[in-house]
Parts: structure tokens; sequence; C-alpha cells
């Protein structure tokens, strides 16, 4: 995968921050934190529809190593960003995952919906499905 764009000002030494734009309106994009040997230890994985101001969190992992840093948290208020007033919604979570959108929600203000039923918008339903590349913690 080619990334298109790097965050400015969040280089840490050793670790490399991306971000994906979605390749067409309502489409899905990824964040993602490397090792600056490729090793993939943080990645957000969502779609928004800018129109209809809808937002599904569609997977947030950190491999094990990597928890309890606050990446998962800083990626998701990235996304948050000028977006707090949208209706977000989340795939069905496990335990760790109930907690974090529970805390997450408790700090920012904006719910997550209840995990059960993800809410796209018929712009998200229609965009195409981009074939994933492996979960977070794969070497390119």
């Amino acid at each position: 995968m080619r990334w298109l764009r790097r965050w400015p000002g969040r280089e840490v030494p050793g670790e490399d921050w991306h971000y994906l734009p979605p390749a067409q309106p309502a489409g899905r994009e990824q964040m993602r934190v490397t090792r600056v040997d490729g090793y993939d230890f943080a990645w957000l994985d969502r779609q928004v529809c800018e129109a209809c101001r809808t937002d599904f969190v569609i997977a947030v992992r950190v491999t094990d190593e990597y928890q309890g840093r606050g990446y998962a948290g800083r990626m998701l208020r990235y996304a948050l960003r000028g977006r707090e007033d949208y209706a977000w919604t989340t795939t069905v979570q496990k335990a760790m995952g109930e907690v974090f959108f529970r805390r997450t929600s408790r700090s920012t203000g904006v719910q997550f919906g209840d995990g059960r039923k993800p809410l796209l918008c018929p712009h998200m339903r229609a965009a195409p499905r981009p074939a994933r590349n492996g979960p977070a913690g794969t070497r390119r």
C-alpha cells in the first residue's frame, strides 16, 4: 500500500503516522502507525460520508505490545476533528472495545452508538469495499 500523506507533527523517533484518504466520496479511509521497519502496530479503519454527516468506525486495533500507550485514542481524536456533531457508530465490540469507546465518549462528548447496528447512509452502502491489507501487526 502506498500512503498518500503522512501526518505532520506526529513524527516520533522510530515510528511513522500515516493517513490513506478514501478513494471516493463516502469510501473507507485508514490511519496507521508503523515502526520504521514497516511493522504496523496501530490501525484505524473507518468510513465517513461528509454529505450525510455519518462516520462508521470499522476497526481500531493496536497490537498487544503497544496497547496502553494511547495510540487508539489519539487516532480516534484525530478522526473526530471537525466531525464531533456527526452520527458515529462502530461495529460490535469485545469487552476491551466497549470500555475504550465508553471512555472515549466520556472524554470527547461524542456518542459512538451501541455497536449493534452501524449507521450507514446510502452513499456509504454504495461505495465499493476495498481489499484489506491485513491486520495491524503485519509486516510489509
